[in-house]
């Protein structure tokens, strides 16, 4: 029935679809940064996916979602924008006990990190705006 009523009453108030679409696509997108950090010098690999949200005239929404495989030297940092949700998981290539440490943040909000010692230890951190 809602999804019924958001067709409707549009219609009945001379308000765009695609609009109101577009507007409620903005309220649930953010920009995401994405920081690998901690025991500096050594290295990792890790792969992060966005997934994004737009109009689509014949759908309404189209979802997409983009894989970006990265490695390097800690420290690191990515920036994402208009996503709807962000996720990533990041391996130490070393056998030390060296801290590898992720965060994600929404805008200058920390919205989870997660943190490793473990040789060759992985995280996992994701981030969806509510």
């Amino acid at each position: 029935v809602s999804i019924l009523a958001l067709v409707l009453v549009p219609i009945g108030c001379n308000v765009s679809i695609q609009s109101m679409i577009e507007n409620a696509l903005a309220g649930i997108s953010a920009n995401y940064t994405i920081e690998v950090t901690d025991t500096e010098g050594f290295n990792f690999t890790g792969r992060y996916v966005v997934v994004t949200a737009a109009y689509d005239p014949d759908t309404y929404v189209a979802f997409d979602s983009t894989s970006h495989d990265v490695s390097g030297n800690v420290s690191a940092q990515w920036t994402v924008t208009n996503a709807i949700e962000v996720g990533g998981m990041f391996q130490k290539l070393s056998a030390g006990n060296e801290t590898l440490e992720v965060k994600i943040y929404r805008g200058a909000t920390l919205v989870d990190s997660d943190s490793t010692t473990e040789p060759f230890g992985a995280v996992l951190v994701t981030a969806v705006k509510e």
